[in-house]
């Protein structure tokens, strides 16, 4: 079921990207997939087949993504899956992209041939002065949601990292509000009403997007404390909040597209702002004229960076080193899980390691001691690694409240230590006679 849901968590992506893009090609500020158009360009008969024509090739692609993922569904190990999940996702985001850049490279033939060219933007000039693009949203109306994350403190503490974890990342959707945003006015013409229409616009749906992750996390947060003792429960409450978080962030990017499509249905009949030179592909934006790395994308709400800047450089460059690695993922777990666990009883210290992670308690600072022939019930994980092969780290139970963890839940018995402060440790080899025997020399050392 883990896996079943893990891959229904983003298999539908696929039909997501297929909606995404089939916008591209309604025209929006006199661009359709990356190339700018004047009006004509929008009734000319080769310019509307190659559209239709991405579109169907957009939509192949899509299909045929979503109907390799449904297989991932049925694997039976979690760390196969995940690698496999992750490169379905990398060919999720590359594989769509082809079907646009071939589409983008047709259109600026075809406006080449019929001599079609807007004018520079830095010809056309815009009297801004009047033009007000609205004041930014106050810090204090994102504070409700980062209180609401630490709300869960007040009555749950042993997974309390998670919640700071949830409050830190509302901090950062304040962040990414204020200062992933190019504050320029937008210029598609001459027109200076237009421009500040659609800064507004822009700048409106952008604030939304931000307070929509800000809030969807505090729900998050609660979610996760009412249901940490239920992984099914948790699972799907996760799944459905994400899928909410997202479709509702589409439909505000949809929304700021509508209203552009609408407020420039009429737009490229005389001059306009033409700036297909410095968008690659009508995907990557390279200026060296312009210094700022942060900047708008061309329709929407999202931003991009430019490469020809040192910061763009290096964004886009872990970007691309993430999608290189994540497929290795699930073998770099498995590579981790597979690690050896050691447990030892020497000189009156019972240790257990894995890795950096290793935990030693004294004979005569043990209360008491047990063997478990099963993990206690419904243990959560409160910061550590949670695999099908290793479980370390901080974990809690309704059973047995907070544990230090080091085991594979695949080789029971377990040994259950507590010391005289009342901490709880939960050790096991994967040798189930090699922790049966430290247990009943623990157990003889302590009776002796």
């Amino acid at each position: 079921m883990t896996n079943i849901f893990l891959w229904l968590s983003v298999i539908w992506i696929s039909p997501l990207m297929y909606f995404m893009l089939a916008n591209e090609a309604k025209f929006k500020k006199n661009v359709a997939v990356g190339v700018t158009l004047p009006y004509e360009g929008r009734s000319d008969e080769e310019v509307k087949n190659r559209l239709k024509k991405f579109k169907k090739q957009t939509a192949a692609v899509c299909i045929i993504i979503f109907l390799a993922g449904i297989p991932g569904m049925f694997l039976e190990s979690i760390n196969v899956s995940i690698s496999l999940l992750c490169l379905w996702c990398d060919l999720c985001v590359i594989l769509p992209m082809i079907p646009y850049v071939l589409c983008n490279r047709d259109l600026k033939k075809i406006k080449s041939q019929r001599g079609w060219g807007g004018i520079s933007g830095s010809v056309i000039t815009v009297d801004t002065s009047s033009v007000a693009i609205g004041k930014w949203l106050t810090p204090w109306i994102f504070l409700p949601s980062v209180l609401l994350c630490l709300l869960p403190l007040l009555w749950d503490r042993t997974i309390f990292p998670v919640y700071i974890i949830f409050a830190v990342s509302d901090v950062l959707f304040w962040f990414c509000y204020r200062y992933l945003y190019r504050n320029k006015t937008e210029k598609i013409d001459g027109n200076a009403q237009l421009s500040k229409v659609l800064t507004q616009v822009r700048k409106y749906n952008w604030g939304k997007m931000w307070l929509l992750c800000s809030y969807s996390f505090s729900v998050m947060s609660i979610g996760t404390s009412l249901f940490k003792y239920s992984s099914l429960a948790g699972i799907i409450v996760t799944v459905v909040i994400t899928f909410v978080i997202i479709v509702a962030a589409v439909k505000i990017e949809l929304s700021a597209r509508k209203v552009q499509e609408k407020l420039t249905a009429e737009s490229g009949k005389a001059e306009y702002i033409d700036d297909d030179d410095k968008w690659i592909g009508g995907i990557l934006y390279y200026n060296p004229n312009d210094s700022q790395t942060v900047i708008n994308n061309r329709i929407g709400t999202n931003s991009t960076v430019n490469l020809a800047t040192p910061k763009g450089k290096i964004v886009m460059g872990l970007i691309a080193l993430m999608i290189i690695v994540l497929p290795f993922t699930g073998v770099f777990l498995s590579s981790l899980g597979e690690k050896e666990i050691n447990i030892e009883y020497t000189s009156g210290v019972v240790s257990v390691s894995h890795g950096s992670t290793e935990y030693e308690v004294k004979t005569e600072d043990i209360k008491d001691i047990k063997l478990l022939d099963k993990l206690p019930s419904n243990m959560v994980r409160t910061m550590g690694t949670g695999m099908e092969n290793l479980l370390k780290g901080n974990f809690s139970s309704s059973e047995t409240g907070s544990l230090k963890v080091c085991l594979d839940p695949n080789y029971p018995p377990y040994i259950l230590i507590t010391d005289n402060s009342n901490k709880k440790y939960l050790i096991g080899a994967r040798d189930p006679s090699q922790t049966e025997k430290i247990y009943n020399e623990i157990v003889g050392n302590i009776s002796g």
